[in-house]
């Protein structure tokens, strides 16, 4: 089930976050970013009992305690650290430099504190997996109430009612002749808060919308089906296979139909063709409509799958189908009015206002209230027929009856329901009115009603010639599926050909007539070409996707405020650690230097891959809204592409603010701190964009979270600071394509840059002991350009443009992008 993978989805970004705050602490801290001799007294103690830091000892002390022997004093000139110390070899002047002598000398220590570390980690898991219980519900949604009444919804009304009838007064035009007007909707919700009880106001709520005709009417529909076969191609043997042929039926308003027999394959795709989602060969129509835009917005299809936004409540599910999917004569209040008789409809109005996520093993009704949204989001579109995938698949006795009586409520309103079911028994069965069963082949071996206790369908199977005797111990559907060598335990082969049969028989003559005779009320409608491929504008569009992305983004507690919080823990922690540390030795100027490219790496690295499991939750649902037709696809990136726009500026903000202002980098005027700000601001959104180009090119989020690793990993390594440009060899392409590369140039610049050409003697730009200038040289070590500002901050720009517009083009065009149809 989704939400299932809806709640690891949320555990995966706890882990995500948690691990990542961690990893950053142990680089924080690990003595490579901030020298020990930099590092605050309080923070020391955080250094000694680092793994990355112990682990960074033991390799240097093998690869430096006795490798490089030759003495400094050839290098003189030539190496920082052989300047500083003449009198050693290379290898132990460059541990002296760094400050790892001292730690070196206990070659034992490392091998201690890493098998401690390895002893704790397991000790924990340990404990964990004993005393800590995860519920199943996401900690960041709130549990179902199992209470039946409404969680303060006299309030909820109250309030919709005032702006349902503000809003009403610029709402779209309608025929005032079939809609009533605002102030009978305003009188009745009146009445609604002025009841008693929340459930005697319930009733009345719905008395008086049927009795006023506030409801947007059901157009009473005529499904009919001549002869619809479908073959498919077998790539592996490159032949065609019959799926189905030859299957003719009708279905008028307030009928149910069952579909029975044959494979879940016949079934399904027989169900798909007759929702026009998959082409068929022979005549289908409802209402005289082909298959097409006008025909498809005639039809819901209720999917296996309960795919829903778990961040949206019931009632903005049902308000999002219902705005994307009823046409532009329905105005907006209208289509709320609308969206609460579903509710009232289906049973929903107690959980209406609780998010769709929440709705996870928290209550007894998990399943069934799953599969009744999945049906009322349908509903909102206002179809004449309904079509359901298994709408009984995996639930128990009290949640297929929930289910039945749901069906039976929407086939009384006047629509036609049609659906596929496997394992039926009786009860389930004698539900429905109509049933189509067909072989294992794919025909048509019954068309015709039920009846009471299945009694007519018996009757049918039992009247044929040579066909099995019916025992009385076996249930009706039972012996139809054993007469046709199909159910659980399947029967022999049949000695009867029953797709032979009806289609000599009696019941075929009569349902001819009843085809021919329908098709004589219905006139041949008009030309798909005079309607729009969706039922909304693209402004409504627009907005209503971006509105839902925004619920996603606002309210996923894991992803935005997990975000935002470990931006502030990695300010303050980086902040504290680089405390007012004055650059006037090669330490100080390196340690601030190394802010810059943590700060980054944090940043970058994390929001790259912090986007994956987020749209790859979504992705299922995406796959049944398109399939509906409800929105053009571009603007589902596109929502998520502006959507990230107001989080990411505050997180950056929260960094810059807190980190730079304790560290006093990038601080020394107000312009230079927006500066700052700006460029760290642009560097997020476009790594977030690459991380989203990524998701969209990959055909599995795993795939995507490898290939974004492997490519900033590569983007850290060629930016300049752990290997200097003019070590770069083959990589050099990758330093000036390089995001990172762009960002540090311009945030170095303006943390550091002094104009030391134009500098008089008593000049204030900041010096080394030595008297060199602390820019000149840097910029030189970093191939630093100060002039180089406004243009990397234009390429940092053009490459945001780039990557979210092949995220646009990859999730448009790539295959894995579409949902399957068949």
């Amino acid at each position: 089930m989704l939400m299932q993978s809806e709640k690891n989805s949320h555990l995966m970004q706890l882990h995500l976050l948690s691990s990542g705050l961690l990893v950053s602490i142990f680089l924080l801290f690990s003595g490579f970013v901030i020298y020990p001799s930099n590092m605050p007294n309080y923070w020391k103690w955080l250094m000694y009992v680092n793994p990355v830091h112990w682990a960074n000892v033991s390799f240097c002390r093998f690869q430096f305690i006795e490798g490089y022997p030759d003495p400094c004093s050839n290098y003189l000139g030539q190496l920082p650290f052989c300047d500083q110390f003449p009198t050693m070899t290379v290898g132990k002047a460059y541990l002296a430099f760094h400050e790892l002598s001292e730690d070196s000398k206990r070659p034992w220590l490392p091998y201690v504190i890493l098998l401690g570390w390895i002893a704790f980690a397991n000790i924990l898991t340990l404990l964990g997996l004993k005393n800590i219980e995860f519920v199943e519900t996401s900690q960041s949604l709130p549990y179902v109430r199992k209470s039946t009444t409404v969680y303060n919804y006299e309030e909820d009304a109250d309030s919709e009612s005032q702006s349902n009838y503000s809003f009403s007064q610029n709402s779209e035009k309608y025929d005032a002749s079939t809609y009533p007007s605002p102030q009978n909707s305003g009188t009745i919700y009146r009445k609604m808060k002025n009841n008693g009880t929340v459930d005697a106001w319930m009733e009345e709520f719905r008395v008086d919308i049927e009795r006023n005709g506030l409801g947007i009417p059901v157009e009473p529909v005529t499904l009919l089906f001549e002869g619809l076969s479908f073959t498919r191609y077998n790539e592996g043997n490159k032949e065609r296979s019959s799926v189905f042929s030859n299957i003719t039926g009708y279905a008028e308003p307030q009928n149910m139909l069952a579909l029975l027999g044959g494979t879940r394959t016949n079934k399904a795709t027989l169900l798909k063709c007759l929702a026009g989602r998959v082409p068929c060969t022979g005549n289908l129509q409802a209402n005289g409509f082909r298959p097409g835009a006008p025909f498809c917005r005639l039809i819901g299809y209720v999917e296996k799958l309960d795919a829903h936004q778990p961040y949206l409540s019931i009632r903005e599910s049902l308000q999002f189908s219902a705005a994307l999917r009823l046409g532009k004569e329905v105005g907006s209040m209208m289509r709320n009015i609308h969206v609460e008789l579903v509710l009232s409809q289906l049973g929903l109005l107690p959980y209406s206002n609780q998010l769709v996520g929440s709705l996870c093993d928290s209550t007894g009704k998990t399943f069934e209230i799953a599969k009744t949204l999945t049906i009322a989001v349908e509903l909102a579109a206002n179809p004449g027929i309904l079509l359901l995938e298994e709408p009984m698949l995996g639930l128990d006795t009290t949640g297929t009856s929930t289910v039945l009586n749901v069906l039976s409520k929407v086939s009384r309103s006047g629509r036609v329901i049609v659906a596929s079911l496997t394992h039926a028994n009786g009860r389930i069965l004698s539900s429905f009115d109509l049933a189509l069963i067909l072989t294992e082949e794919g025909h048509q071996a019954y068309f015709g009603p039920v009846g009471y206790n299945c009694n007519e369908l018996l009757e049918y199977f039992t009247s044929i010639p040579k066909a099995p005797r019916y025992s009385e111990n076996a249930t009706p559907v039972n012996f139809v599926m054993r007469a046709l060598g199909l159910g659980i335990r399947k029967g022999q082969t049949p000695q009867i050909n029953y797709a032979e049969t009806y289609q000599t028989s009696f019941l075929q003559e009569i349902n001819s007539k009843t085809i021919s005779n329908a098709k004589k009320l219905i006139k041949e409608r008009a030309s798909e070409d005079q309607f729009s491929t969706y039922s909304a504008p693209y402004s409504r569009q627009a907005i209503w996707v971006l509105l839902r992305t925004q619920r996603f983004l606002w309210r996923n507690v894991q992803y935005t405020y997990g975000r935002l919080i470990g931006c502030i823990m990695i300010g303050l922690l980086m902040g504290s650690l680089y405390y007012q540390i004055e650059y006037k030795d090669t330490y100080g100027a390196t340690s601030r230097m190394l802010y810059i490219y943590m700060q980054v790496l944090l940043i970058g690295v994390i929001s790259a891959n912090n986007v994956i499991p987020q749209i790859g939750t979504d992705r299922l649902v995406y796959f049944r809204e398109k399939r509906a037709g409800m929105y053009l696809p571009v603007f589902y990136p596109v929502s998520w592409a502006v959507g990230e726009i107001p989080y990411i500026f505050i997180a950056t903000l929260a960094v810059v603010g807190i980190g730079n202002g304790m560290a006093g980098i990038g601080t020394g005027s107000m312009a230079e701190f927006l500066q700052y700000w700006l460029v760290l601001f642009i560097f997020t959104l476009c790594v977030t964009y690459f991380g989203m180009m990524i998701t969209f090119l990959a055909p599995l989020p795993t795939l995507a979270a490898f290939a974004v690793s492997i490519v900033t990993s590569m983007w850290v390594s060629a930016s300049g600071v752990v290997v200097v440009l003019s070590d770069i060899r083959f990589y050099r392409w990758m330093y000036w394509s390089n995001p990172f590369q762009f960002a540090m140039n311009v945030m170095t610049s303006i943390s550091f840059y002094c104009n030391t050409k134009e500098c008089a003697a008593n000049c204030g730009c900041p010096r080394f002991p030595d008297g060199s200038y602390v820019w000149d040289k840097l910029a030189l070590l970093r191939s630093l350009d100060h002039g180089r500002m406004d243009t990397d901050i234009l390429k940092l720009s053009a490459m945001c443009v780039l990557f979210a517009s092949l995220a646009f083009i990859f999730f448009i065009v790539l295959k894995h992008n579409s949902p399957p149809q068949s």
